[in-house]
């Protein structure tokens, strides 16, 4: 699911739903915003799919940052213990380890009974199994934040170098600023800060 659409774009810019002339540059444009929302914010807000596994390097021995996951139903927490990129232990919640954080998204798992292996190999010794996601939908504010993006990114082809066409003001031509407020002002709350 995108963050944003072709019709709400059309629809915020004044474009006729049934003109399709722009349709390509819009797709471009609403492409490039999700992309720029989700390096800004350091994770996806793609609805989770299917359960699925990925594996992890720990960040010492007792915390494991992973990707968003949004549930603790089919949770499956696994760690290689010989250094040969089999997960054969597996850990129980609560005993073994645990989620940190009190509601989704979460993105931490601490060990509680013994340390993570990690090695000089710096292989990835921890498996997690959930469905990966920010929520079940895209939040609210991330929509905007990708409307407001989607719609200022199509409209940059008007504002070639950064000044606005025909626009003049007593200073001289009217520059496009580089940040749009609003679009960092909705995202703030949903950067994840600090984890590589």
């Amino acid at each position: 699911m995108a963050y944003t659409t072709t019709a709400l774009v059309k629809a915020s810019l004044g474009i006729p739903s049934g003109t399709t002339s722009e349709d390509t540059y819009i797709a471009a444009a609403i492409s490039a915003a999700e992309d720029e929302i989700d390096k800004y914010c350091g994770r996806t807000f793609e609805p989770a799919g299917a359960v699925s596994a990925r594996v992890y390097q720990p960040s010492t021995n007792v915390l494991a940052y992973t990707d968003d996951f949004f549930t603790l139903t089919g949770l499956v927490v696994k760690q290689d213990d010989s250094n040969d990129g089999t997960y054969g232990t597996t850990l129980t919640i609560t005993s073994g380890f645990i989620v940190v954080g009190n509601s989704a998204p979460f993105n931490t798992i601490r060990s509680v009974s013994s340390p993570f292996p990690r090695y000089t190999t710096d292989r990835p010794t921890v498996e997690v199994t959930a469905k990966w996601g920010y929520q079940t939908a895209v939040p609210d504010a991330v929509q905007t934040a990708a409307l407001i993006l989607s719609c200022r990114l199509f409209q940059r082809r008007s504002s070639p170098l950064g000044v606005m066409a025909g626009v003049v003001n007593d200073f001289g031509p009217m520059r496009v600023s580089r940040v749009d407020p609003d679009y960092r002002a909705l995202l703030s709350g949903y950067r994840r800060i600090g984890v590589a």
